[in-house]
């Protein structure tokens, strides 16, 4: 039997040891660096990017020669009559006669060549779909700038819980040993039994903090598994955060009018000037040259395989076309004057963007600045609360201090960790709000 125990116990050691060395830990970093590299929505925002540069050859289409071939065969079992004047071939004058100038069976064959020669509408679409590229382009780095947002803001959440939990741990250690000592007291008549139920409950809070703290853990590396496209059951670590981590208050240089967000706005307002003068092509003529070449077949009967006199008749038309639009009802001048005032609106929404930025910065820079004092404030309340519950233990097993006192000093110092963790992970928040606030949360190469 104990041999059998040993085994399980060896096995079991085997799988633990196992599994931690199958866990990946992983730097913030790192995750960014894989959720750039792996995410789904960078990838549909890249397919875009694929589907408008094959739109862009598409454009180049109608700068180039079409060239085409059609035949036909038509066979008519009765040809159609041509009434004409009898006079024509010797007859009375003031007569018709009906004549049958065709033969049932035609047959054709045709190549023609189409090519513009001026056609301002497809110079303005070609540099119009090179625009689009660009804002597929700006997509791409939006949609990577909010992915490593969201993977630091994942990322500084379960370091903070990492950190509750670790904390919360320690607390039930504690106050699993102040239990078992005020139980030996109440078992030598030194304590009540009020006494031990008070921490039993404060014992079995923590404990439901743990549970808590856990599943919100869980929670939050499913999110950060998604962001990085990688398969939820496979195990990774973040690491903690430094012990004694000093936050810093450094910024980083930047120019708002090189933000994504307003320089999508030029962006739009180039595509709709671009549209403008599309619309304002209307006016202007179009010319095209064109050239065919065909052959011609017929015969009395249904016999695709015979001509009359075994010949084919070629015919051949080279020429240029033009096309110019004289009035259209003001349809053109009032779509021109819809597109103009969309123009104008493009440009007081950039204005407002730009305001909208510097307020974001700003706003960013007051609440890092913020955080910085409220960590100091709470880095002295930690070490203070830290302090008390010491003193309060001591007196308490001494039979200074009552058990009310050593659970008050227990939730002051649990809401003083708390506290401390919260300014901790909310400086990192502030500093990455205040980095995408700034547009700097990716680097010039992206």
């Amino acid at each position: 039997m104990e041999q059998l125990i040993k085994i399980h116990l060896t096995i079991w050691l085997v799988c633990c040891s196992l599994c931690l060395s199958a866990q990946r830990h992983l730097s913030l970093e790192e995750c960014t660096d894989i959720a750039l590299k792996q995410s789904l929505q960078v990838k549909s925002d890249v397919l875009d990017l694929d589907k408008t540069s094959a739109s862009i050859k598409q454009a180049y289409s109608a700068l180039l020669p079409t060239i085409g071939i059609n035949g036909a065969y038509q066979y008519s079992p009765q040809v159609q009559a041509s009434v004409i004047p009898s006079e024509t071939f010797g007859g009375t004058s003031g007569t018709f006669s009906a004549v049958k100038l065709g033969v049932p069976q035609t047959k054709s064959a045709t190549a023609e060549l189409n090519q513009n020669i001026y056609n301002p509408s497809a110079i303005i679409a070609l540099k119009a779909a090179k625009v689009l590229l660009q804002g597929n382009k700006l997509q791409i780095k939006s949609s990577k700038e909010d992915l490593v947002y969201n993977v630091a803001a994942t990322y500084y959440n379960i370091q903070s819980l990492l950190k509750q939990e670790e904390m919360t741990s320690q607390n039930l250690h504690n106050t699993q040993s102040l239990l078992d000592s005020t139980i030996a007291q109440f078992q030598a008549g030194l304590a009540t039994q009020t006494d031990v139920d008070r921490l039993q409950v404060t014992h079995d809070n923590s404990e439901a903090d743990l549970e808590r703290l856990h599943n919100n853990k869980e929670k939050y590396y499913n999110l950060l598994k998604v962001l990085m496209n990688l398969p939820l059951n496979e195990n990774i670590l973040v690491n903690p955060i430094p012990e004694n981590e000093s936050p810093s208050l450094s910024t980083d240089n930047y120019n708002l009018a090189q933000k994504t967000n307003y320089l999508q706005i030029l962006q739009n307002k180039q595509t709709a000037e671009l549209e403008f003068k599309n619309i304002k092509s209307g006016y202007q003529p179009t010319i095209s040259f064109f050239a065919n070449y065909g052959v011609y077949g017929y015969y009395s009967n249904a016999n695709p395989l015979n001509n009359i006199n075994d010949k084919w008749y070629p015919t051949s038309t080279i020429g240029i076309k033009m096309k110019l639009t004289l009035f259209d009802g003001f349809n053109i001048k009032y779509q021109a004057k819809q597109k103009k005032i969309e123009i104008s609106k493009l440009d007081v929404q950039a204005a407002q963007t730009l305001q909208q930025n510097q307020k974001e910065v700003a706003d960013a820079m007051a609440d890092l600045k913020s955080n910085m004092l409220t960590y100091q404030n709470q880095q002295r309340n930690l070490v203070l609360a830290q302090k008390v519950l010491a003193d309060i233990n001591l007196q308490y097993l001494s039979g200074i201090a009552k058990v009310s006192d050593v659970i008050n000093a227990t939730t002051d110092l649990q809401t003083a960790q708390n506290n401390f963790i919260s300014a901790q992970i909310n400086i990192k928040q502030a500093q990455i709000s205040l980095k995408k606030a700034q547009g700097t949360l990716l680097p010039q190469s992206f």
